[in-house]
């Protein structure tokens, strides 16, 4: 009976090493991937952060040491504020580099950079399992935090009230696009003039709100990728261009004549007049500028890939990423 007893404790003390001491790691391994993964986003968000100080786009923008240094700082703060009970945890690695998302790794680089990897690691203590001569397991979590295409604006992030179809953009490449938003009292073919969320989407609305965009006493509202609707003017936009060039006027840069703005993509596959209500489907950036030509004044822009907007990733591949990054990996 005592060998068997013997037996039968070494058999429970083996269970009940695995159940409690694998179960607690298991805890810890969740609450080190919860650190890995704030850290990761927090670094990453100050990525987004220096992209939206510069004009340049990504894939030309060298971080310099001071962006380095306040990137790599914020993890670690957000990683020391956040592992609770695991004083053992360390950032074993912090990486800048380039998310590809096709091969989902990160290259390790100081141009073009638009993610951080973090890896964490440490050792939890055991209990049961202390008595075999096991004392601490090890644990380990990675993450990484990227920015990525822009899927949602916050209020006033669509300064232009005006919209390019899908299936225009999904024609080729997005950089260096050329985009035409007014011509001879019309549109585009494959743009919009937009109300917003505002009804009735007239000619004389469009007027209201190209009025308030301009004087600042309108902004446009919070949008999301494959959610929202906007309202699309179908009409003769002859009577209302001086409201469209003064509007140009107050957002364009006096020196250049740019007006660099992030504008919607609206669902629409072929490139006729919209109207009335449409999803909107992601967005993009154009830098516009107005030109006289012999037919009459021409509002027209090229889209830029490679930008990074105010608002949150998540949405189409239209050119444009996000300033608030998410989790890929």
């Amino acid at each position: 009976m005592a060998v068997v007893v013997a037996v039968a404790m070494t058999a429970l003390l083996l269970v009940g090493a695995v159940v409690v001491d694998i179960g607690a790691a298991l805890l810890s391994r969740h609450h080190a991937q919860t650190v890995a993964d704030a850290a990761a986003l927090a670094g990453a968000r100050q990525l987004g952060g220096v992209y939206e100080r510069t004009p340049n786009t990504i894939a030309t923008q060298m971080l310099s040491a001071v962006d380095r240094t306040r990137v790599l700082r914020a993890a670690a703060q957000v990683a020391d504020q956040n592992r609770i009970n695991l004083a053992t945890l360390t950032l074993a690695e912090l990486r800048i580099g380039a998310w590809n998302p096709a091969s989902q790794r990160l290259a390790a680089t100081n141009i073009g950079a638009d993610a951080l990897l973090v890896r964490a690691s440490g050792q939890t203590s055991t209990f049961l399992a202390g008595l075999l001569g096991i004392r601490r397991l090890d644990i380990a979590a990675t993450a990484t935090a990227a920015l990525t295409p822009l899927g949602e604006v916050p209020p006033g992030g669509l300064p232009a009230p005006v919209g390019i179809a899908s299936g225009f953009v999904a024609q080729g490449p997005i950089d260096g696009k050329r985009v035409v938003f007014y011509q001879t009292g019309s549109s585009g073919p494959c743009t919009g003039w937009t109300t917003f969320t505002q009804g009735p989407s007239t000619v004389a609305g469009l007027q209201t709100v190209l009025s308030g965009l301009t004087a600042g006493s309108l902004s446009s509202p919070a949008a999301t990728a494959n959610r929202s609707q906007f309202q699309f003017v179908r009409g003769n936009l002859a009577t209302i261009f001086p409201q469209i060039k003064a509007l140009y006027d107050a957002k364009k840069n006096p020196a250049t004549g740019q007006w660099v703005t992030v504008v919607p993509i609206y669902e629409r596959r072929a490139c006729q007049a919209p109207s009335g209500s449409l999803r909107i489907a992601g967005f993009s950036t154009a830098v516009i500028t107005l030109v006289s030509t012999p037919n009459g004044p021409v509002l027209e822009g090229v889209l830029r890939s490679g930008s990074v907007a105010i608002g949150r990733g998540g949405g189409p591949d239209y050119g444009t990423k996000g300033s608030f990054p998410g989790l890929v990996s």
